[in-house]
């Protein structure tokens, strides 16, 4: 009956975690612990954060702690007018559900009334805590992205709450290095640089053109957008067999890292969430250094929404392609043109040089002048 009692307190404590929207306990990856990032003065940690997609809004939010703004009382999240005139709860620390994916990847979730908001944790080295918000995907369907240390496996599972507004917290136990990223790129200070630029078409066509696989034709092209079918400027796309159908699984602009800190047991992906923010490409980078050409192999759809591809390249490598970006192949034939020309107006020049040099000049005699010397203008 004791050891029951135990199974049940710790079941108990279990879900009470899940629940939290500060911290979340997983019973194989550890802890997600977000206290240290959110305000307990009552403002937000991330004020007024303003989405391209909708330029009318701006959105608030703050880990663990309520706040007020505007409108918005005991929020976790709050969407207001860019004229000030209106705002909107979005969430409350009290409405908090975690999910993780089948990355491991934990999001923190937001139900309050008809709306749900979506908070990608994304585990990021850098000591600079980043936000995002992505705005309305869909109706009452809000998704932001949050790149922090905390945002990491076990990442601040001891940190304590901080009471000011702060845009860095530097970390005593570990060196301070720089990281940059982008659709492209990923560079770390610490292991080096990787670079898919020379791996991507930047003339509107994929890399790798309906690979087929599982029934469907799958195309995909590293830091560039493409256009195939009804997918437009994407990063990767569906087709079936009969090419009736087609749709984005990713979008560039969406594209975040993973996986980036050399550990073993994970493989370095890139992510592209579509635009619908349903579907997801997650490409898994394979580093060979011994390959003169790339790769991609099709793992197909390994769950409702979840895509997976491998990209198998010597640039998928730290340090593998430092390379400028490409010049668009059409580009080669002006190229060619144009280096054609130039040699044929700098042999033109030569030509006309060696003319004017070879050509005899004409000579004069010479005339010795005394200027002590009258001259006398002749009678005649």
């Amino acid at each position: 009956m004791q050891i029951l009692n135990i199974v049940l307190i710790v079941c108990f404590s279990s879900l009470i975690l899940a629940d939290n929207s500060c911290i979340f306990k997983h019973p194989t990856q550890g802890f997600i612990n977000l206290t240290s990032i959110g305000l307990r003065n009552g403002q937000p940690r991330f004020p007024d954060y303003q989405p391209s997609s909708s330029p009318g809004y701006t959105y608030s939010f703050n880990p663990c702690f309520p706040f007020m703004e505007n409108g918005c009382q005991n929020a976790a999240v709050c969407q207001t007018t860019t004229d000030q005139q209106y705002s909107f709860t979005l969430a409350t620390q009290n409405s908090a559900k975690w999910t993780v994916d089948s990355n491991m990847k934990p999001t923190l979730t937001y139900t309050y009334g008809s709306k749900t908001v979506s908070i990608s944790m994304i585990c990021s080295d850098n000591v600079i805590d980043e936000f995002e918000a992505l705005g309305e995907d869909y109706v009452n369907h809000y998704s932001m992205r949050l790149w922090s240390r905390c945002a990491c496996w076990n990442g601040c599972s001891n940190s304590t709450p901080l009471t000011t507004r702060t845009t860095s917290r530097p970390s005593p136990a570990t060196t301070t290095h720089t990281i940059y990223s982008s659709s492209c790129r990923y560079k770390d200070s610490r292991y080096g640089t990787i670079d898919l630029s020379s791996v991507g078409n930047v003339n509107g066509d994929a890399t790798f053109k309906d690979v087929y696989s599982n029934n469907y034709f799958w195309s995909y092209n590293p830091c560039y957008t493409f256009s195939e079918e009804n997918c437009i400027n994407v990063a990767g796309c569906q087709i079936d067999r009969t090419r009736q159908i087609s749709y984005d699984i990713g979008l560039q602009r969406n594209a975040y890292w993973i996986n980036m800190n050399k550990t073993n047991n994970l493989i370095p992906s890139i992510v592209y969430p579509s635009s619908s923010m349903n579907r997801r490409l997650t490409v898994q980078l394979i580093c060979d250094r011994s390959l003169s050409s790339d790769h991609l192999k099709v793992l197909d759809e390994v769950s409702p929404g979840e895509y997976v591809m491998q990209l198998t390249s010597r640039c998928a490598c730290w340090d593998g392609c430092i390379e400028p970006k490409p010049f668009p192949n059409n580009w080669d034939f002006y190229m060619i043109m144009g280096i054609a020309a130039g040699v044929v107006f700098v042999i033109f020049l030569i030509m006309m040089t060696c003319l004017f040099c070879s050509k005899p000049k004409q000579r004069y005699p010479v005339m010795i002048v005394n200027e002590k010397t009258p001259i006398f203008k002749s009678a005649y």
